[in-house]
């Protein structure tokens, strides 16, 4: 009984879902290796694309976001930059995608 007591308060304590709540897996916070910047700081780089992204449920900003950021790195790019939000029934993101030479 204090084996299982101990195991439930480390999992409390670094904040992993022993038990498998509901965005366990499928929610976290994912790292990229594209860079959200704002329009004044990649004006020495090359826009190349445009990336869009739709989200549906209650995290849809933020799946929207990380859709087009996902996009982005598989072309190639370094830095992406926010022009267009619309948080309707639909949450869709566009975004221009650049190139820097670091």
């Amino acid at each position: 009984m204090f084996k299982i007591i101990v195991v439930c308060i480390c999992c409390l304590l670094t904040g992993c879902t022993f038990f498998g709540g509901k965005h366990a897996v499928n929610e976290q916070q994912l790292y990229y290796r594209i860079n959200e910047a704002y329009d004044f700081e990649v004006t020495h780089c090359d826009s190349f694309a445009m990336a869009r992204g739709r989200g549906t449920n209650e995290f849809a900003l933020r799946d929207a976001k990380n859709q087009a950021m996902k996009y982005g790195e598989e072309i190639g790019g370094t830095h992406i930059v926010w022009i267009h939000v619309d948080e309707g029934e639909v949450t869709k993101v566009v975004a221009v995608v650049y190139k820097c030479l670091q």
